[in-house]
């Protein structure tokens, strides 16, 4: 049974590390333009600023572990479970990031149904979250926002309601069931809660940034250009998320992406802005999983000499 775990473990990891490389060759083409039109300065900040969202988002994730009886990885230990686990979104499903993390988790003594429990519980965060930034900020920043926007009024409270330890914990253990994980496990507590959320919302406001940072780029003209830039971007993560069946969002979330940025780009250099974005989130997951993998391999070399 362990050897075919750990077969499974091994063509996961080939097959979504492929699909990456994939993303990036396809895209090629558009980053040489991008090069082209783009500053150096530029897509290096952007590249930085993703990088720095990505620690944010990891660090969201981690918070929902904290607990009474719950153990909180240490910071190597959750980039390591986190990052990796998070190539599992290239491979179309949403769900394949979560068992990715629940399998990962055990090498550090996580049960499954506990990585289950956070994974879930930090996609609903991020989705919650990036539902209510992306509707307060556009619907206060866009030309004619209550009348595109109007869900902001609802998205809100809802959103805050949904984060109540409660009504959370009752919709994870609902998902857990439908999953077939429903092991007995703890649920996650309002400072949990609130700790992740300040982290997502640090995410979206780095990750909004290294769009602003291209639209300025690319002649982006806006009193409120940075709030757009936030809102979109969250607007668009979002969707992605939701289209379960695009490998990590995409298409989609470009297509988001370039709609809620109508108002302040040409169709063209939003479009342009949307695909370089896309491949500079792409190179960043890389880059974090690149480098907590040598730790990951090292750990587990470990583990076999002392075995």
């Amino acid at each position: 049974m362990r050897s075919w775990r750990t077969s499974a473990r091994v063509a996961f990891s080939v097959l979504a590390v492929a699909l990456l490389v994939v993303t990036v060759v396809r895209e090629r083409a558009s980053l040489g333009a991008a090069v082209q039109q783009l500053s150096a300065v530029a897509l290096v900040t952007s590249a930085l600023l993703v990088v720095a969202g990505l620690v944010a988002q990891m660090l969201s994730w981690r918070a929902l572990f904290a607990g009474e009886t719950s153990v909180t990885p240490s910071l190597r230990a959750a980039a390591q479970i986190y990052y990796i686990g998070q190539l599992g979104k290239y491979v179309p499903g949403s769900i394949w990031a979560v068992v990715a993390q629940s399998e990962l988790g055990l090498s550090h003594r996580i049960a499954r149904s506990r990585s289950a429990v956070v994974a879930l519980g930090a996609l609903a965060v991020l989705v919650v979250t990036g539902t209510g930034v992306a509707a307060a900020v556009l619907s206060l920043t866009s030309p004619g926002s209550l009348r595109s926007y109007w869900w902001a009024i609802p998205a809100l409270p809802v959103g805050v309601c949904l984060l109540t330890p409660p009504v959370f914990n009752r919709l994870i253990r609902f998902a857990l069931k439908v999953t077939h994980r429903d092991e007995a496990t703890d649920g996650i507590g309002s400072r949990s809660l609130a700790a992740s959320s300040a982290w997502a919302l640090l995410m979206w406001g780095l990750f909004g940034c290294q769009v602003w940072v291209l639209a300025s780029a690319l002649g982006g003209r806006s009193p409120h250009l940075a709030f757009i830039c936030v809102g979109a971007f969250a607007l668009a993560w979002v969707v992605g998320l939701l289209v379960v069946i695009a490998p990590a969002g995409a298409g989609a979330r470009e297509a988001a992406l370039v709609l809620a940025l109508g108002p302040v780009l040409d169709r063209p250099d939003a479009l342009l802005l949307a695909l370089v974005s896309r491949i500079l989130m792409v190179v960043g997951d890389a880059v974090v999983a690149g480098a907590a993998a040598p730790d990951l391999i090292l750990r587990r070399r470990v583990t076999r000499s002392d075995g």
